[in-house]
């Protein structure tokens, strides 16, 4: 049988290495959204410029007329 002070060195050393997976996968999962979030300001980049030129195009139309 385990005295108390290994008892609570063993749970202590099972926490730590609990708390280290969980901020490992904490990590992973802001890494993933950032992916996520850089994927969608380029989509949105993409999507102004083109937007920028058919307004382009649409003052350029107007002012044939």
């Amino acid at each position: 049988m385990m005295d108390p002070m290994d008892r609570a060195a063993t749970q202590r050393q099972k926490r730590m290495i609990k708390n280290r997976e969980s901020a490992a996968r904490s990590r992973e999962r802001k890494q993933a959204y950032i992916a996520e979030l850089e994927a969608q300001v380029t989509q949105l980049e993409e999507e102004h410029a083109e937007l920028l030129r058919e307004q382009v195009c649409f003052w350029f139309c107007l002012s044939l007329e």
